[in-house]
């Protein structure tokens, strides 16, 4: 089906200052269903990194589990709100072991769920959602940012459940997705026109072709991890996590 791609790394800032990355990546498969997730750890949250882990971790064994009556739920307001609901269940037993708020897992939330026909995209807050289909490079979900461009909305927000996004779709024509935190955006998406760099076409098609044999640590791989720490990261003093799910050739 699709070859995968999901690297974070540590931002400038954070370096600088000495504090610890806070985006979060995770790939699952399971059932016919390979699920890749993305979260951005709010800088103002003080165990942000921990909520980011737990809701990608989450998010990906969730959208396995369900990803039918995701698909193709009558009621999609009520799909978001029960993708919120376990999103929150975690985190509350994160904040029972961490001894700490709800407010301070708070993270954003990306997640591209695929079958061998069908999709499901489920996106909260900022950060940029993008796919290739028939050959055009196209934006799936656009950073959430209300009016200004250092705000945006988490999954601990008390407005969460009505900024929740979610997309479903067919996979005919559709040859990878890309997920990406702001950070990483500020090198691959204009903010002014919301359009994703082409770029990203090209990142795709990287994956795509990667070979599917089992290695430790696979040459493409590396070499976009390069790509993620020298080019992405030098553009930016955030944290910078992509994730990128593109159809085997």
């Amino acid at each position: 089906m699709f070859n995968e791609f999901h690297y974070q790394v540590r931002g400038r800032g954070h370096e600088l200052d000495g504090t610890r990355g806070q985006d979060r990546t995770a790939y699952l498969s399971g059932r016919g269903i390979q699920v890749l997730c993305l979260a951005d750890g709010a800088g103002s949250a003080s165990q942000s990194e921990f909520g980011a882990q737990a809701v990608v971790e989450e998010g990906c064994a969730l959208l396995i589990e369900q990803f039918g009556q995701f698909d193709t739920s009558a009621d999609a307001e009520q799909a978001r709100q029960e993708i919120l609901e376990r999103l929150h269940e975690r985190l509350a037993g994160v904040g029972r072991r961490l001894g700490c708020t709800f407010a301070d897992l708070a993270s954003t939330f990306l997640a591209v769920a695929v079958s061998a026909e069908r999709f499901v995209v489920v996106h909260i807050g900022d950060g940029v959602i993008g796919y290739v289909k028939n050959g055009e490079l196209r934006v799936v979900s656009a950073p959430d940012n209300a009016e200004f461009a250092n705000q945006t909305t988490f999954v601990t927000s008390p407005d969460a459940a009505s900024s929740t996004r979610l997309f479903r779709g067919a996979t005919e024509g559709v040859s990878g997705f890309i997920l990406m935190s702001d950070g990483t955006s500020a090198s691959l998406f204009d903010n002014r026109s919301k359009t994703l760099a082409p770029a990203c076409a090209k990142l795709i098609e990287a994956v795509a072709v990667a070979p599917t044999r089992q290695v430790k640590s696979p040459e493409h791989k590396k070499r976009l991890r390069r790509v993620v720490d020298t080019r992405l990261r030098e553009a930016t003093k955030d944290d910078c996590s992509i994730g990128i799910l593109a159809r085997r050739s």
